[in-house]
């Protein structure tokens, strides 16, 4: 009784037009905030750490397949690290070792703060785990003959470095402003 009394006020108070072009307009912001997330994303995985500890001689190995890149696009590449409470320092050292800018492996070892000077964590987080974003390469020119691979360890005294949940590899189309 008190649920069609509910039912028969909101069908009242708004005529069923506009009832309809609210549902279009919610399915519709929907649809695209679910698009423009992957817009350009041609490659994104994951490593799940195993019980949130990395060890220094667990090389991650994130194996790319060309077809899906276009040869006259650039592409940016992301480190995307994800750590959770019992991440003990405000940055990481890693090591890469890629081919996606030569048909010879290129190594580098480089230094990302993962928290600001008052330990407050960059990135985004929700239940305790923090997600962040690391440039790596940008404006990339990558062909489609060739298999690519980026390959990620851990360089830190720890061994095992505790807090790290997921790292990942994320390559996006650079958008030109072209159509």
């Amino acid at each position: 009784m008190i649920r069609r009394a509910t039912e028969t006020c909101l069908a009242t108070a708004l005529p069923e037009s506009m009832m309809r072009s609210i549902r279009f307009l919610v399915t519709g912001l929907l649809f695209s905030s679910l698009l423009s997330c992957a817009e350009g994303e041609v490659y994104y995985r994951f490593h799940h750490i195993e019980n949130g500890r990395w060890y220094r001689d667990s090389t991650l190995v994130f194996s790319m397949d060309s077809v899906a890149l276009h040869p006259a696009k650039r592409y940016d590449v992301t480190i995307e690290i994800t750590t959770n409470r019992a991440y003990p320092y405000r940055d990481l050292w890693v090591q890469i070792n890629q081919n996606l800018t030569d048909t010879l492996f290129r190594s580098d070892t480089l230094h990302y703060r993962l928290a600001d000077d008052y330990g407050r964590w960059l990135g985004s987080g929700a239940g305790g785990l923090n997600q962040l974003s690391l440039p790596y390469l940008s404006s990339v020119p990558l062909v489609t003959t060739c298999p690519y691979a980026v390959h990620i360890r851990q360089t830190m005294t720890d061994d095992p470095l505790a807090g790290i949940e997921k790292v990942g590899v994320k390559v996006v189309a650079v958008n030109d402003g072209k159509p």
